[in-house]
């Protein structure tokens, strides 16, 4: 899939973050599993959704927070690793370097945000004073233009992301193969701190008992699979 078309989908999965809609269509492991979907590996994009929606789980965007775009990373991360895994070959290598660089452009997506924030303050200053002089075309416009606009750095910031990814990840066939055996440990790590931020997530007593319920279910199902 073109990188084209992977800006364009993910800036309308981002959207739903805060802008509009908010059907969480924009959590990480629905966006990823829908790219992976497109991409055609959808049991891969599950997978790579699942490591981000771990780490993610503990970010909610709600009133003035700022948190990392977890939209951005999982687009990101999950298209680079639709494309490098090499059937496996490379699978722990990339999996690791894909979700640290899309963690590091989450961040950037972030900061982001705040320019985007700033902006919309200008837009409703705009708004009032044209409100004060009787004019209701600045108050027409305004929602529209400010989604214009998220949209539009949205698609800048995963096309770029996604270019300069695939310039990086072309060498990851330089790494020799024995060595993605280490990566593997990188993998754990990652899924270890996910479960560990999900498992802070639960302070009351009554909180722990259904999570141990749910790690007891979840067992019971994996040693029958």
């Amino acid at each position: 899939m073109d990188n084209i078309w992977i800006g364009l989908i993910g800036s309308l999965l981002a959207l739903d973050t805060t802008i509009v809609f908010q059907f969480l269509v924009s959590q990480p492991l629905v966006t990823a599993s829908v790219l992976g979907w497109l991409m055609g590996d959808l049991q891969l994009g599950i997978q790579v959704g699942f490591y981000l929606q771990l780490l993610w789980l503990r970010n909610i965007p709600v009133g003035g927070a700022i948190v990392p775009e977890g939209n951005v990373a999982a687009i990101v991360t999950t298209c680079l690793v639709l494309r490098y895994h090499s059937d496996m070959v490379y699978f722990n290598s990339v999996m690791v370097l894909a979700v640290i660089y899309g963690v590091a452009i989450s961040y950037l997506g972030g900061e982001i945000v705040v320019m985007y924030r700033k902006f919309n303050v200008n837009l409703l200053n705009w708004v009032l004073n044209g409100l004060k002089r009787v004019k209701l075309l600045p108050l027409n416009l305004a929602p529209f233009g400010s989604i214009l606009v998220y949209f539009t750095v949205m698609f800048i910031l995963i096309y770029i992301s996604v270019t300069v990814g695939d310039v990086l990840f072309k060498q990851i066939s330089n790494i020799p193969v024995a060595w993605d055996d280490y990566f593997r440990f990188g993998l754990v790590a990652i899924l270890g701190i996910g479960v560990g931020l999900v498992v802070s997530l639960y302070k009351q007593k009554d909180d722990r008992f259904l999570l141990a319920i749910g790690f007891l279910l979840g067992g019971i199902i994996f040693l029958i699979k």
